[in-house]
């Protein structure tokens, strides 16, 4: 054997000895975390790995990875730990504010020091403890030193408070805005150090500072604009540090405080925007930071509050009128223009600002002018489904397309009478079905069901409450609309299937087709029903009711036929019931109620169709046997 073949042979029985040594502690370690080998290890590990001299061997399989090192869980919260650092110092500075309160009050009952010295000692108490929290921050106690800040920045609006309220030192007008001043460093503070806590803490302060400090005579206008500068001005910070709990305390505070300290400001132009500025503001943060609570609770909030304010412009100037509903479309073409991202339109919160939002602006112009409900009802609505049809149109999306075509509904219901409005609402639903079918325009299905499902109750309910009782049976106004919405209906069911789109609305629309024949089989039940009894019963109520159990029968026979042809059971069950309801009719009714004549008549057509159905039944089971 050569002295290279001996080296080699060496070399081998090393790299073995350590391999073995790393799959033994492997073993016997367990769930243990990976131990990260000295430096003399990990070099004789390379050495193992290194490739031998000699001719090239051919490439091993790959060796199954060594596991990886798993970091540990993290601890449970220590109970003891959070009282020992947050608890007994949020108690320790609420303690030391309400020291502060109490020390004051007494001295102001005892009459000891100067009334300038108790505010000066407060406030220089305030900012002496402020500057050593920031000392404490520095030191690398941030929560500590944030809690200090808070602290002294209590004390300084306590001296400030003092001095322009019980005092009479300063006047309140002063005093606000000094107190605004001391909010506006402990922001700055709180931007400084990144700390969200200290926010929420000058926010409120902020906003107390105008109640601590009323003025002897109310000024809507200045509290306003007060409100609209601390609370749209501390959300365009919370925006930029993404701090979500400062963003909702800050409109919050900005949407509540503004009808309760002003309410006589917010009934007016003035008043309408500096609403819209608030939900404009949130629209605009809400859709780069996925904040739903403040998008949607904030913007509902804007909502209410702006319909009060729009009601107290009715009876002013019509150009002020008409400039605080603009305050109204600037919200809504805002949250318009950011639906035109689909994306978006998925979300549940999404979708339901999505269907209020038009309804909202229909309901505040109103608010603003009930009269124009009765000059041009219609005008608005219209307008509106017109721009979301072209959206939907445009841009092949089904929830424009439908809200369009809801619109457009809306627009029909509160122009024209009942009648009117049925066979508008089942045009339109013909309408909706042509646009998915020849426009290749998703959502016309889901358009076309739901009018033709409104129309129903709207014909049976209150066109037909509102029909005269001397109409005429088969030709007025309602029996007119009962005949254009079951050819409606029916040509809607046929043509169901036709150009049938492969889209994301599929799985609404599959039992459309049926869901429409049952509806057009529905009126036809129904309205003939209406009409014979209509008809008839004016000549005898005998012959009525005579013409209304025929009728059953009849329609009966025919649902079971039809479900024959089509080989449907639940056709025929339907009108095998049909037909017991018929013949119990026939049997508790007409068979006391009925002249002789009349109920010969009633059995003799009970026996004919029970018969003829009973033969359709055994044809039927004999073909299946023969089978």
């Amino acid at each position: 054997m050569s002295d290279e073949q001996g080296d080699a042979l060496q070399r081998l029985e090393r790299r073995v000895e350590v391999l073995e040594q790393m799959v033994r502690r492997l073993l016997t370690a367990g769930t243990a975390p990976e131990r990260i080998p000295p430096a003399s290890e990990r070099l004789a590990i390379a050495s193992a790995a290194a490739p031998l001299p000699g001719p090239p061997q051919p490439a091993p399989s790959r060796a199954p990875e060594p596991p990886r090192y798993s970091p540990p869980p993290a601890a449970a919260p220590d109970l003891e730990q959070w009282f020992g650092q947050r608890g007994l110092l949020i108690v320790g500075v609420l303690a030391l504010l309400m020291a502060a309160g109490f020390f004051l009050k007494y001295a102001i009952d005892r009459g000891w020091i100067a009334p300038v010295v108790r505010s000066l000692l407060a406030i220089a108490a305030g900012i002496g403890l402020a500057a050593w929290g920031e000392a404490r921050i520095r030191g690398g106690l941030l929560r500590y030193g944030a809690a200090m800040i808070g602290a002294g920045g209590g004390l300084v609006y306590l001296g400030l408070w003092a001095a322009a309220g019980p005092y009479g030192l300063l006047e309140r007008r002063i005093g606000v805005l000094l107190l605004a001043a001391c909010t506006v460093v402990v922001t700055l503070r709180a931007l400084r150090h990144e700390i969200e806590g200290l926010a929420i803490w000058a926010l409120a302060g902020a906003y107390l500072a105008p109640i601590l400090l009323p003025p002897p005579t109310p000024n809507p206008e200045a509290f306003l604009g007060y409100l609209e500068v601390i609370g749209l001005g501390t959300g365009l910070l919370a925006y930029t540090m993404s701090w979500r709990r400062t963003f909702d305390l800050a409109l919050a505070g900005y949407f509540l405080l503004a009808p309760a300290g002003a309410a006589r400001g917010l009934a007016g132009a003035l008043g309408c925007w500096f609403l819209a500025a608030g939900a404009l503001l949130t629209l605009h943060v809400t859709r780069r930071r996925a904040w739903p609570e403040a998008r949607v609770g904030m913007l509902v909030l804007a909502w209410v509050l702006l319909s009060v304010a729009l009601a107290g412009v009715r009876d002013s100037p019509e150009p002020q009128r008409w400039l605080a509903v603009g305050a109204a479309f600037a919200i809504a073409a805002l949250l318009w223009w950011q639906e035109l991202d689909l994306n978006r339109v998925r979300a549940p919160e999404e979708a339901l600002l999505f269907v209020a939002n038009p309804f909202v602006l229909l309901a505040l112009v109103w608010m603003a002018d009930p009269k124009l409900l009765d000059r041009a009802p219609a005008l608005l609505p219209a307008l509106l489904a017109a721009v979301y049809l072209g959206v939907g149109w445009a841009r092949r999306a089904a929830p424009h397309l439908v809200m369009g075509f809801a619109l457009g509904g809306l627009a029909v219901a509160v122009q024209g009478s009942a009648p009117t409005v049925v066979l508008g609402w089942t045009a339109l639903a013909l309408a909706g079905l042509a646009a998915e079918q020849q426009g290749g325009r998703p959502g016309g299905r889901i358009a076309a069901l739901g009018l033709a499902l409104l129309a129903f109750p709207n014909l049976f309910g209150v066109a037909l409450w509102s029909r005269p009782s001397d109409a005429a049976a088969f030709a007025d106004p309602w029996a007119l609309a009962l005949y254009g919405y079951i050819a409606g209906t029916a040509l809607a069911a046929r043509r169901w299937g036709a150009g049938l789109l492969d889209s994301g609305t599929a799985h609404w629309t599959a039992r459309g087709r049926e869901l429409l024949w049952v509806l057009c089989g529905a009126a036809v039940f129904a309205g003939g029903s209406i009409e014979l009894q209509r008809y008839f019963g004016r000549r005898t109520p005998l012959a009525g009711d005579l013409a209304l159990s025929v009728f059953w029968l009849v329609y009966a026979a025919a649902l079971v036929r039809i479900g024959f042809q089509r080989d449907r059971k639940d056709v025929r069950s339907a009108g095998l019931a049909v037909a017991a309801g018929a013949g119990l009719k026939i049997v508790l009714y007409d068979l006391s109620n009925l002249e002789a004549l009349y109920r010969i008549a009633s059995f003799f057509a009970l026996a004919l169709i029970a018969l003829a159905v009973a033969y359709a039944y055994n044809r039927k089971a004999a073909s299946s046997k023969s089978v």
